[in-house]
């Protein structure tokens, strides 16, 4: 039985600092949290045009019926991707549309997820569309799909004695042999090869039960999210992984989530003419000249006053805060936690500069434990140079540094990229720059 969740709704000052450590957990908004913390203007600050969406542009295409229509949605970790896709999928459930979000990081073993997991998964996304919306899909077609996966499969007589098969019972068995792709047991192995050798098996299936929950949804399509697939590792793996072209041609809208790393390597150009690629920026604190934008800044404090009071904060620790988390909201999120246990610790009900202080040395020292000193050339000329922040080396210093938010992706009309501002003060402290040169 499912635990039940209490609505999350903003903490005031009357509830105590310590009320405030749930409502900053960094963690993708849901169903108990959504209403009460969704910020809907950030995207104007992200792209700096109020007509730009990633988003809406994914939300066009899947409400058109369009021959090729699967899409890659990259970003940074923790800029808020999860969370827009929620928002996509109410936002395509309010129109009609019926939509499956698949919850990879927690599914699947993304250390040895491969295109096949994909593949199973697609179709118990189908399925649970179907049981979700009561819509009755052909017996015989059923009896194939169950069959189909159960097939060379070691599992118990639940299923193998079963008679009476339907979608409920086709879900139980996907579930029974997820777990066995989880710990990378045989299981793994006999899927693989099914489906290598009865690939043109499962596309039937899956078109079938698309055209039905098409037809009884009066022409809406199903709609896959796949929502934690940026997060595989190594995040290389996920060029070799969507190259199987099988998952860019499904018969209905199919969303995967993209390591951001990887779009700027040049082996992403055997992906372009598969799918549609799609960058959620993150929220500016800063342009490219290194001025203040001061209307990402009063976005990201809305953002933390829909979670908690901002009289939580002394009047320069959230500023603070915010400046140098860089616009990555879970960074943020993180060291508004770090902050809020010592201020607890110390007596206090108030987050002051020296406890945000503390907090960002933490991060620090996470982040930047992967630079080394051969990183130093690549790293100034990013921080110096206007030209090299618009056009990133495609290097594996480079790309590994973007994976791990060393060096975030931002946009204003064109992209453009910069240090992590906590990157740039450790490597300033260390005499590593220089003062800005212009161009």
């Amino acid at each position: 039985m499912a635990l039940f969740k209490e609505k999350q709704k903003r903490v005031e000052l009357t509830d105590g600092l310590r009320a405030a450590i749930k409502t900053f957990q960094p963690e993708p908004l849901d169903e108990d949290n959504f209403d009460a913390f969704y910020n809907a203007n950030t995207m104007v600050i992200r792209t700096g045009n109020e007509y730009i969406t990633p988003l809406g542009d994914i939300f066009d295409d899947c409400t058109t019926p369009l021959n090729r229509n699967a899409h890659l949605l990259s970003g940074h970790r923790g800029c808020g991707k999860s969370t827009e896709l929620y928002s996509l999928k109410l936002r395509l459930e309010e129109e009609g549309h019926p939509v499956c979000m698949i919850d990879c990081q927690s599914e699947m073993n993304l250390n040895l997820a491969d295109c096949w997991d994909i593949m199973l998964f697609i179709t118990e996304g189908l399925c649970r569309i179907a049981d979700i919306y009561n819509i009755e899909l052909d017996q015989g077609l059923v009896s194939d799909i169950y069959n189909y996966i159960l097939q060379d499969s070691e599992i118990t007589s639940e299923f193998t004695d079963s008679r009476d098969i339907n979608v409920g019972l086709t879900l139980n068995l996907i579930a029974s042999i997820k777990g066995g792709l989880q710990m990378g047991d045989t299981q793994r192995t006999t899927l693989k090869t099914k489906m290598e050798k009865r690939g043109a098996d499962w596309k039937r299936y899956v078109n079938e039960i698309s055209d039905v929950i098409t037809e009884a949804m009066q022409g809406r399509q199903p709609i896959l999210i796949f929502e934690d697939m940026d997060k595989i590792q190594p995040f290389h793996r996920a060029l070799d992984i969507f190259m199987y072209d099988t998952l860019a041609k499904m018969p209905f809208p199919i969303i995967y989530t993209f390591p951001i790393a990887e779009i700027y390597s040049s082996k992403f150009a055997a992906l372009k003419g598969l799918y549609k690629t799609h960058v959620l920026p993150m929220i500016k604190v800063h342009n490219a000249d290194k001025s203040e934008h001061t209307a990402g800044i009063a976005v990201i404090e809305e953002i933390v006053g829909k979670r908690a009071d901002i009289g939580f904060f002394d009047e320069n620790a959230l500023r603070l805060l915010v400046e140098q988390t860089g616009g990555a909201l879970r960074h943020l999120f993180e060291c508004i936690l770090t902050a809020c246990r010592i201020a607890i610790r110390r007596g206090s009900e108030k987050i002051e500069i020296d406890d945000a202080k503390i907090a960002l040395e933490r991060l620090t020292s996470e982040l930047t434990r992967s630079i080394s000193i051969a990183d130093n050339e690549v790293l100034t000329n990013i921080y110096n140079s206007i030209n090299h922040r618009k056009q990133l080396e495609d290097t594996t210093t480079v790309l590994e540094h973007m994976h791990s938010l060393v060096v975030l992706e931002y946009q204003n009309g064109e992209r453009w990229h910069d240090l992590h501002p906590l990157v740039v003060a450790f490597l300033k402290d260390r005499g590593i720059f220089d003062v800005p040169k212009k161009d």
